[in-house]
């Protein structure tokens, strides 16, 4: 099969929109993400089940916010938990 120049020129801006694209969406998805979290998508985002992450909260004083008799949690302030902590973390994973 014979591909001439011009084929090759096609495909790559097809390609390159295809990119853009689905950059834009990624920003997009990004700009919209939640910012507080439940207990449950707390522990998630950490990575931890719920019960180690409630001793965490207790143990570690993670700041929480406490809406209604439940607590909310920042994404930031699990963010500069997690720096706070990442060589623990490491040392706690298992191998």
């Amino acid at each position: 099969m014979q591909t001439s120049t011009s084929d090759f020129i096609d495909l790559t801006a097809s390609f390159a929109r295809a990119v853009a694209e689905h950059l834009k969406e990624s920003l997009n998805s990004v700009t919209t993400a939640k910012r507080v979290f439940n207990l449950d998508e707390a522990a998630e985002y950490c990575g931890l089940t719920r019960d180690s992450f409630k001793k965490k909260v207790v143990r570690d004083r993670i700041r929480k916010v406490r809406v209604d008799k439940c607590w909310r949690f920042d994404k930031a302030d699990l963010d500069a938990w997690i720096d706070r902590h990442k060589e623990q973390i490491a040392q706690e994973a298992p191998a």
